[in-house]
């Protein structure tokens, strides 16, 4: 037997063999669990929440040209003029 043949006759093991037992166990373990006793669980809300706050943490950090803006101010204010 050569190296090809013994490799086809293992990957048609894996494939028709150990992939579709795999399948079934993964999906009984899924149909067999409750949802809040699975790591992750919380559905669609918790990642909507995941996000909301990932978005919040990125919209209040001061962005790289608020930095440089107020280090080296490019416009005069209105104060700095003198004026009322």
């Amino acid at each position: 037997m050569s190296l090809q043949i013994i490799f086809l006759i293992v990957m048609a093991v894996v494939t028709l063999i150990i992939f579709p037992i795999m399948m079934i166990w993964s999906l009984v373990d899924h149909l067999r669990g409750r949802d809040r006793d699975r790591r992750g669980g919380g559905g669609i809300s918790s990642g909507v929440g995941a996000a909301m706050l990932e978005l919040d943490r990125l919209m209040t950090r001061p962005s790289i040209e608020h930095q440089i803006e107020t280090e080296h101010q490019t416009l005069k204010r209105e104060d700095d003029a003198g004026g009322e």
